[in-house]
């Protein structure tokens, strides 16, 4: 069941119309879409080179699976990347502070139990101590 605010809701979306784009290959008179034109398909792709919505380019239906077919083979024939690296915002991370913020182990506690020796080696430092000072009965 359904409530009227739902239904309300519901309503005013399917009342709610957008401008239309106007279509970008009529006016040029573009008729075929050929893959090998890279600047005709750049224009209906996105900066990371995704390929944009129909809503995004104005092309109809049948134009746009013609883009699309299009860019499937251009990218197959090595003319249009399938993706591209962009320049983010975030710089370069310092992992050595970015692991105390996590809850890892900071760099003083490390820096303090560097220079502790290790158990085994001081137990074996220690035994020709004692196997020394012990009298030894000849």
């Amino acid at each position: 069941m359904t409530s009227k605010k739902n239904k309300l809701r519901a309503a005013k979306l399917l009342q709610r119309r957008y401008k239309k784009k106007p279509n970008p290959l009529n006016p040029e008179g573009i008729v075929y879409i050929d893959y090998k034109d890279v600047n005709l398909l750049q224009r209906f792709m996105s900066d990371r080179s995704k390929m944009k919505a129909r809503r995004m380019t104005g092309a109809d239906v049948q134009q746009q699976r013609e883009i699309a077919t299009a860019v499937k083979n251009a990218r197959e024939m090595a003319l249009l990347p399938y993706t591209k690296r962009v320049a983010g915002l975030r710089g370069p991370r310092n992992r050595d502070d970015d692991r105390e913020e996590r809850g890892g182990v900071s760099r003083d506690v490390v820096e303090r139990y560097e220079n502790i020796p290790d158990a085994p080696t001081a137990v074996a430092d220690a035994a020709p101590e004692a196997t020394t000072s012990a009298p030894t009965e000849a």
